[in-house]
């Protein structure tokens, strides 16, 4: 069965740098209509571009946040068992340190203000108490946050479907989606390592930039050094012939 184009792209889209996202997405949608998939290129076109908080999310389930959906998964399985305050309690800070963990790791995604980051918080939550909020989550397809008060906007996540005229697919099969997950998990670690090394270049570039100036400085030092012992050894001289002068000068009168 042939893929599905919205499908396809959303998939690529949602696992973009932030800043891409718009135009990859006019570009998908144009190229969609130029070959003649004007319903997959209206669809595409109307992909919403997550929020900063949202993109931090995707990224972070497409890398595979397995601890911190277990610590969700084991309040749940407490809370419906009946483990008692004591299970609660513990299973409910490890989720909080999961989640903490999971704020850790953003921050190397994205710089996060303080309210940015707490709106993540609140959205990681979400994804351990809402089923469906967890699924986007795990696909990378969130495009927004809760409110304030906790409530989540209309069209809280993506999930674009085919249309059941033209492109009705069958569910993945689980086999499909562990590929999925471990493509996703493979690209953000690819994405990662590639930060680090434009970082560990960077650092390179101003160290390098470093060492230079202080051979500089080194250069600029010992020259004014060995100017400073010329111009004393002038003074000196200057000194001498004064003295000179004067003695010479007194014996003539």
């Amino acid at each position: 069965m042939p893929a599905d184009p919205v499908e396809e792209a959303a998939e690529r889209l949602y696992g973009l740098p932030f800043e891409e996202f718009i135009a990859e997405r006019d570009a998908t949608a144009k190229a969609l209509r130029k070959d003649g998939e004007k319903e997959a290129a209206a669809e595409v076109a109307k992909l919403p571009k997550p929020s900063q908080v949202a993109w931090v999310a995707n990224q972070l389930g497409r890398a595979g946040a397995d601890d911190f959906l277990a610590a969700g998964d084991a309040v749940r399985e407490t809370q419906l068992g009946g483990g008692g305050r004591e299970a609660l309690r513990e299973a409910t800070a490890a989720q909080r340190a999961a989640v903490e963990a999971l704020l850790k790791e953003a921050e190397q995604l994205r710089e996060l203000s303080r309210d940015l980051k707490d709106r993540l918080r609140a959205l990681l939550l979400a994804v351990a108490g809402d089923e469906d909020v967890r699924t986007a989550f795990e696909a990378g397809r969130l495009v927004e946050e809760p409110s304030a008060g906790g409530a989540w906007p209309s069209g809280a996540f993506v999930a674009p479907s085919p249309s059941a005229s033209k492109r009705r697919s069958a569910p993945p099969k689980p086999e499909k989606r562990e590929a999925a997950a471990a493509k996703r998990k493979r690209e953000a670690k690819e994405r990662k390592a590639a930060e680090r090394a434009r970082k560990e270049a960077e650092r390179q570039r101003e160290e390098a930039e470093r060492r230079k100036l202080e051979r500089r400085l080194e250069a600029a030092r010992d020259a004014a050094d060995e100017a400073k012992q010329r111009l004393d050894m002038a003074r000196d001289a200057y000194e001498r012939a004064t003295h000179e002068v004067a003695r010479i000068e007194e014996q003539l009168s």
